[in-house]
């Protein structure tokens, strides 16, 4: 037969064609594995042609064979398979890809994902293919898991998941139980505004062509409490307002304010306390301590020696006595009814004085002799012409 342009198909080319229409044109099985699971191949319907026969992935031209038999020149009978490693290394199959010795049955063990293909085994005209399907769901989880709560009037919404590594990807439905008029598709389930009537037992249900996965949770639905938070979030997120207020657990603005004010009269309170004792000057003090010796005498004005108008024999204290002070008592112009002594002036009437010493004196009217450890203090008294 020829064609415009010269081009001429021959008989030969013709069988060539048809060959590779009965080969390559046939229907495909499916085959679906579970990923870890092991796949049998069978090669039911091929028949033994005398000269060979194969296993394939993909099938191509050339032919890029896994394993092979064939009968040698002057045999009858096929010879041990032949397995070709580079392919069987291309298609990711190194150690996992065997078959019986007359090929009838092929087997890949622990199937991964990347084993999805074609496996083709043919000999002469005849063959038959395995599309291989490797797929994944081993489980399914609902959120929140196993138990639900949710309130009357209130939304709710739980979820459907199943393993990312699932393959193909699945799809979700929800159920009832003891409800067979229920039925939700998707892998959210949600409620608007739950009653009474929607508790119960929800079952999710992940599945695709090859397999399926459930998991359930009962959901509770009951009034709401009085003492919820003012937002409430149930556990699949959904929240709505209330008036309720949640009372209880820590300390309130006004015991805080309480403490603060109760630390700080605490305080002032210490503060008061040291004043009081420690720093505030006895009374008395500022009206006479001079050289070691404190008065305390509202009545007795005390002067350091030297005074003007003192005597002569009290300027000076004797060698052996301590430094001697002594006090003016102004015995005729004193204020009435004022505790407060009167300091007399140069022209004023004679004014008595006090020799004044450490610890008591004894009850005598001559002056005791100190001794240098001695700590006494007592007063002599004079005037003119008497002695005591």
């Amino acid at each position: 037969m020829t064609f415009s342009g010269g081009f001429v198909i021959t008989g030969t080319f013709i069988s060539f064609l048809l060959l590779l229409t009965a080969v390559y044109g046939q229907n495909i099985n499916d085959t679906a594995v579970r990923i870890g699971a092991d796949a049998v191949l069978t090669c039911d319907g091929v028949t033994y042609d005398g000269v060979t026969q194969h296993w394939e992935k993909n099938p191509a031209i050339p032919i890029k064979y896994l394993v092979a038999i064939q009968t040698p020149l002057g045999q009858s009978s096929p010879g041990a398979p032949v397995y070709d490693a580079a392919n069987i290394a291309a298609a990711d199959l190194t150690n996992r890809f065997t078959a019986t010795d007359d090929l009838m049955t092929a087997t890949i063990t622990a199937v991964k994902k990347t084993d999805d293909g074609n496996f083709r085994c043919a000999s002469g005209p005849s063959e038959i293919r395995h599309q291989l399907i490797t797929y994944q769901l081993t489980s399914a989880t609902t959120n929140p898991a196993d138990e639900g709560t949710g309130y009357i009037g209130y939304p709710f919404v739980a979820t459907c998941s199943a393993p990312s590594d699932s393959k193909p990807t699945p799809s979700y439905n929800w159920t009832k139980q003891e409800d067979s008029s229920f039925m939700a598709s998707g892998a959210t389930l949600r409620f608007d505004s739950l009653t009474v009537n929607d508790t119960g037992t929800y079952v999710c249900t992940a599945y695709h062509q090859y397999a399926s996965a459930t998991a359930s949770m009962q959901l509770t639905v009951s009034e709401k409490p009085t003492d919820t938070p003012t937002s409430s979030q149930g556990q699949s997120g959904d929240t709505k307002p209330t008036s309720a207020t949640r009372t209880g657990g820590g300390i309130g603005t006004g015991g805080i304010v309480g403490i603060v004010i109760g630390v700080i009269a605490a305080l002032i309170l210490v503060a008061a306390l040291v004043y009081f004792l420690l720093i505030r000057p006895p009374k008395g003090h500022g009206k006479g301590k001079e050289d070691g010796v404190e008065s305390g005498d509202a009545d007795v004005t005390y002067h350091a020696t030297g005074h003007p108008g003192a005597p002569e024999n009290m300027s000076r204290p004797p060698p052996n006595q301590p430094e001697v002070m002594y006090a003016e008592l102004d015995l005729e112009k004193q204020p009435a009814g004022s505790r407060r002594p009167y300091v007399a002036a140069p022209d004023d009437p004679p004014t008595e004085y006090a020799s004044i010493r450490p610890n008591k004196p004894p009850r005598s009217s001559v002056p005791h002799t100190l001794a240098p450890d001695e700590k006494s203090e007592y007063a002599s008294v004079s005037k003119p012409g008497t002695r005591y």
